[in-house]
């Protein structure tokens, strides 16, 4: 029984993972063609769902902290893009509040996962 739903909790995050991105892309690109129909976070609230059933049934969890961290400085260097394009109204503090947002991400992962950034 587990290993059927932990099938079923992995196909169904990967679907609404993916409906999600693609139903999203597909606003961005024509706005209001899937907005008009229906919402398109229904799919990021069932991929959270499927997501937290899918950890529940994992009974192995593989560290990869060299993972960890890449897509930390990632989503850091995204970040920092973000700041900059949108940050002109902190004036002469964008450049602070850009290296702030770069490391946001490492320093939450230091947070959550404190043994892997040990090694």
């Amino acid at each position: 029984m587990s290993n059927f739903q932990s099938t079923i909790s992995h196909t169904g995050f990967y679907v609404s993972l993916i409906s999600y991105v693609v139903f999203w892309i597909l606003d961005i690109l024509k706005p209001g063609f899937v907005a008009r129909v229906f919402s398109v976070h229904i799919f990021l609230l069932s991929a959270i769902a499927f997501g937290i059933w899918w950890a529940i049934m994992v009974k192995e969890y593989t560290e990869r902290p060299w993972f960890e961290m890449i897509i930390a400085l990632v989503m850091g260097i995204l970040l920092s893009v973000l700041v900059w394009i949108f940050g002109e109204g902190f004036g002469m503090f964008r450049f602070l509040v850009v290296i702030i947002a770069f490391f946001t991400p490492l320093l939450f992962l230091r947070l959550v996962c404190p043994q892997s950034s040990q090694k």
